[in-house]
């Protein structure tokens, strides 16, 4: 499984895994946001990497900005970003790259940080109402990850793009 993901500067990165510690959850891999739904790729490392920055490389860096914590009826608990247009035209230049593994988000994508995943519902709504906003409010998206999952659930950065548009 590959994945096309931006992961938070330092600061707000070590905040997500210290709430992560304190409340004994975890998300999949170290927090990160997702440029479009995880996929299987049967054509070759190199062919997908070259196809990624083909993608990457006509968009512009641009500002996401962090919104409140919330949290989906299927137990998971997440940081809202907003990106506007220029988030929009790069999820949707994404998408096509290959069919998304799983249907989970739909055509409604909500950008978004997860914190944690598998709780019950109510303990995630709960867990979203009682976190603390992070000090970082926004920050440029410069540049996105290619990632594999690896055995241990974790995941393995294969390549890093830069927006270049």
């Amino acid at each position: 499984m590959y994945g096309i993901l931006v992961w938070p500067p330092e600061e707000l990165g070590e905040f997500l895994l210290e709430l992560q510690r304190q409340h004994r959850v975890k998300g999949f891999g170290l927090p990160h946001l997702n440029l479009r739904q995880p996929f299987e790729w049967e054509h070759g490392e190199e062919s997908l990497k070259k196809a990624v920055q083909g993608i990457l490389r006509s968009h512009a860096p641009f500002r996401l900005r962090l919104g409140g914590w919330s949290s989906f009826p299927q137990g998971v608990v997440y940081l809202r970003a907003y990106g506007g247009t220029p988030f929009r035209k790069l999820h949707h230049a994404l998408e096509p790259l290959a069919p998304p593994l799983k249907e989970i988000e739909g055509p409604s994508y909500i950008p978004h940080l997860t914190l944690a995943l598998g709780l019950s519902p109510e303990a995630a709504t709960e867990l979203a109402r009682s976190l603390p906003l992070p000090r970082c409010k926004s920050f440029v998206l410069r540049e996105a990850a290619l990632v594999q999952d690896a055995a241990d659930g974790s995941l393995v950065e294969v390549a890093r793009f830069p927006f270049s548009g």
